[in-house]
C-alpha cells in the first residue's frame, strides 16, 4: 500500500471515530445552576452600577439588562402565557425585584409593552396618590414571605388612574424555598369591594385561582408534583 493509500486509511478510520461520537447536551440540572451564576453575577454588577453610577464595558448596567439576559426559560413561559388571567412573576433573588413575566392581559390592563415591564419593578404602577399604607402592607408581606391582598389606586402607563384588587403570592420551589413571587390584578374601578365577577366568582377566588395555576407551572417544570 503507498503513502497515499495509508493516509486514506487512516483518515476513513478517524473519520468512523469523529462520526461515533455523540453530542454532549447539559442536562436541565446544569442549566439551572450555570443560569443562576449567571444571574448572581449580573445582578451584582447592576446593583453596583446603580449604586456608583459608574459602567460595565462602558455602559450602565441595568435590570432590564439582566431580565433580558437571563430570562425565565421557555417552558415555563409558554406555560404561564396559558393563564388567562392579568399578572406579573417577579424575581427577588434579582435586586430590585424586577417582573420577569408579564401576561398579556396585564400588558392591556396597564398599557405598557412587554419590553416596557421586564426587568422593572412593579411599583411602575403607583403614582401620586397611591395609598403608602398599603405600599407597606405589600412590603412588609414579601418580607415575611406571605400572601397578601389589597385594594390599591394604580396607574396606567397614559397616567389614567385605576383600583387594582391586588393579591400577591409567593411561588416556592422544590426545596420550599421562594423562587418568585406572583402579582395577580384585577381592575375594580366600577365593581363594589362585595361584588362579585361577571362569572360567579368572587375576586379573591379568581385570583388564587390563577395563583394556583402560576404555582403548578412552576413546580411542574422544576420537575415537582405540587402538593395536593
Amino acid at each position: 500500500m503507498g503513502h497515499g493509500g495509508i493516509y486514506n486509511s487512516f483518515a476513513e478510520d478517524g473519520n468512523k471515530g469523529i462520526e461515533e461520537k455523540h453530542t454532549c447536551e447539559a442536562t436541565e440540572s446544569d442549566k439551572q445552576k450555570a443560569l443562576t451564576g449567571v444571574t448572581g453575577i449580573l445582578s451584582e454588577l447592576a446593583h453596583f452600577s446603580k449604586l456608583t453610577g459608574m459602567t460595565v464595558l462602558n455602559r450602565r448596567c441595568e435590570s432590564t439588562d439582566l431580565v433580558r439576559l437571563t430570562p425565565i426559560s421557555s417552558s415555563l413561559s409558554i406555560a404561564l402565557s396559558r393563564i388567562q388571567q392579568s399578572f406579573v412573576l417577579a424575581d427577588p433573588h434579582l435586586h430590585d425585584m424586577p417582573i420577569v413575566h408579564a401576561s398579556n392581559l396585564f400588558l392591556q390592563l396597564t398599557g405598557y409593552s412587554r419590553d416596557e415591564v421586564l426587568g422593572r419593578n412593579c411599583r411602575l404602577l403607583q403614582g401620586q396618590d397611591t395609598n403608602q399604607a398599603d405600599i407597606t402592607k405589600i412590603r412588609q408581606s414579601i418580607e415575611l414571605e406571605q400572601s397578601c391582598t389589597v385594594r390599591i389606586l394604580n396607574y396606567r402607563k397614559d397616567g389614567s388612574p385605576f383600583w387594582n384588587h391586588l393579591h400577591t403570592a409567593p411561588v416556592r420551589n422544590a426545596s420550599g424555598k421562594v423562587a418568585f413571587y406572583v402579582g395577580v390584578q384585577l381592575d375594580v374601578t366600577d365593581i363594589e369591594e362585595d361584588k362579585q365577577t361577571d362569572n360567579g366568582m368572587t375576586s379573591n377566588m379568581k385570583q388564587l385561582g390563577a395563583v394556583g395555576a402560576v404555582r403548578v407551572a412552576v413546580r411542574s417544570l422544576l420537575g415537582v408534583e405540587p402538593s395536593r
